[in-house]
C-alpha cells in the first residue's frame, strides 16, 4: 500500500487553518460575548473555514473512486494563506491597533 502523503499534506494545511481561525475568532469575542458563546460562534467560523479549504483542494472533475481525492496546487495552498491573512487583520492586528 502506497502511502498518502497528498492526503497528509492537504489535512495537515486544512487543519492548520482551522484551527487558526478557531484560536483567532475566538480570541476575539471572548471579550465581548460569554465564554460559550465566543467558543461556539469560532467553532461555525472555523467549520466553515474547514469545508471551504477542503474545496480548494479537491480535483475539478472528482468522482468517488475514480481518481485523486486531493489535488495540492500551489494556487490551492495561497488561497488558503490569503484567507488566514484576511482574518488574522480583521481579528488580531486591526482590533490591536486602536
Amino acid at each position: 500500500m502506497e502511502p498518502n502523503y497528498d492526503k497528509i499534506i492537504v489535512l495537515i494545511i486544512v487543519f492548520t487553518a482551522s484551527f487558526l481561525t478557531w484560536k483567532m475568532v475566538k480570541d476575539f469575542y471572548i471579550t465581548k460575548f460569554h465564554k460559550v458563546f465566543a467558543h461556539l460562534i469560532a467553532v461555525i467560523t472555523a467549520s466553515f473555514m474547514l469545508l471551504s479549504s477542503m474545496f480548494l483542494f479537491m480535483p475539478k472533475n472528482y468522482q468517488r473512486g475514480a481518481g485523486p481525492d486531493v489535488e495540492i496546487s500551489i494556487m490551492s495552498i495561497v488561497i488558503v494563506i490569503v484567507m488566514v491573512s484576511v482574518l488574522y487583520l480583521f481579528f488580531k492586528y486591526i482590533p490591536n491597533k486602536k
